[in-house]
Protein backbone atom coordinates (compact mmCIF):
# COMPACT_ATOMS: atom_id res chain seq x y z
CA UNK A 1 0.00 0.00 0.00
CA UNK A 2 2.81 2.44 0.78
CA UNK A 3 4.32 1.79 -2.67
CA UNK A 4 1.15 3.03 -4.33
CA UNK A 5 0.99 6.14 -2.17
CA UNK A 6 4.67 6.88 -2.80
CA UNK A 7 4.07 6.51 -6.56
CA UNK A 8 1.15 8.95 -6.44
CA UNK A 9 3.17 11.50 -4.47
CA UNK A 10 6.11 11.20 -6.87
CA UNK A 11 3.95 11.47 -9.99
CA UNK A 12 1.90 14.49 -8.93
CA UNK A 13 4.40 16.00 -6.52
CA UNK A 14 1.56 16.02 -4.00
CA UNK A 15 1.37 15.22 -0.36
CA UNK A 16 -0.75 13.13 1.95
CA UNK A 17 -2.80 15.40 4.16
CA UNK A 18 -4.38 12.65 6.24
CA UNK A 19 -5.73 9.14 5.67
CA UNK A 20 -7.63 8.93 2.37
CA UNK A 21 -6.88 12.55 1.45
CA UNK A 22 -4.19 13.88 -0.90
CA UNK A 23 -3.12 17.36 -1.98
CA UNK A 24 -2.40 17.35 -5.70
CA UNK A 25 -0.64 19.96 -7.84
CA UNK A 26 -2.78 20.77 -10.88
CA UNK A 27 -1.43 21.47 -14.35
CA UNK A 28 -1.75 25.24 -13.80
CA UNK A 29 0.03 25.17 -10.44
CA UNK A 30 -3.10 25.26 -8.27
CA UNK A 31 -3.36 22.77 -5.43
CA UNK A 32 -6.39 20.47 -5.24
CA UNK A 33 -7.60 18.05 -2.60
CA UNK A 34 -8.58 14.53 -3.65
CA UNK A 35 -10.41 12.49 -1.05
CA UNK A 36 -11.51 8.85 -0.91
CA UNK A 37 -14.84 8.15 0.80
CA UNK A 38 -14.65 4.56 2.07
CA UNK A 39 -18.38 4.41 2.82
CA UNK A 40 -19.59 5.51 -0.63
CA UNK A 41 -16.48 4.04 -2.31
CA UNK A 42 -15.70 7.00 -4.53
CA UNK A 43 -13.20 9.80 -4.95
CA UNK A 44 -13.95 13.51 -4.85
CA UNK A 45 -11.91 16.59 -5.72
CA UNK A 46 -12.34 20.30 -5.09
CA UNK A 47 -11.42 21.31 -8.68
CA UNK A 48 -13.95 22.87 -11.06
CA UNK A 49 -13.95 19.82 -13.33
CA UNK A 50 -15.16 17.60 -10.51
CA UNK A 51 -17.62 20.22 -9.29
CA UNK A 52 -19.37 20.34 -12.68
CA UNK A 53 -18.88 16.80 -14.06
CA UNK A 54 -18.34 14.66 -10.95
CA UNK A 55 -15.06 13.41 -12.45
CA UNK A 56 -11.68 14.95 -13.17
CA UNK A 57 -8.13 14.02 -14.14
CA UNK A 58 -6.97 14.21 -10.52
CA UNK A 59 -9.43 11.57 -9.27
CA UNK A 60 -8.96 9.50 -12.44
CA UNK A 61 -5.20 9.39 -11.99
CA UNK A 62 -5.34 8.25 -8.39
CA UNK A 63 -8.07 5.71 -9.14
CA UNK A 64 -6.17 4.31 -12.13
CA UNK A 65 -2.93 4.17 -10.13
CA UNK A 66 -4.53 1.96 -7.51
CA UNK A 67 -6.39 -0.11 -10.13
CA UNK A 68 -3.28 -0.70 -12.25
CA UNK A 69 -1.20 -1.64 -9.24
CA UNK A 70 -3.67 -4.32 -8.18
CA UNK A 71 -4.55 -5.42 -11.75
CA UNK A 72 -0.85 -5.93 -12.42
CA UNK A 73 -0.67 -8.43 -9.58
CA UNK A 74 -3.82 -10.25 -10.72
CA UNK A 75 -2.85 -10.38 -14.41
CA UNK A 76 0.73 -11.44 -13.76
CA UNK A 77 -0.03 -15.14 -14.25
CA UNK A 78 -2.48 -14.72 -17.11
CA UNK A 79 -1.23 -15.45 -20.62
Amino acid sequence: MTEIIDYIIEKFDGEIMEDNKWRIDGSTGKKYTVEWDPYHKNYSCNCLGYTYRRKCKHTNFISESFRNKYRGRADAGVV
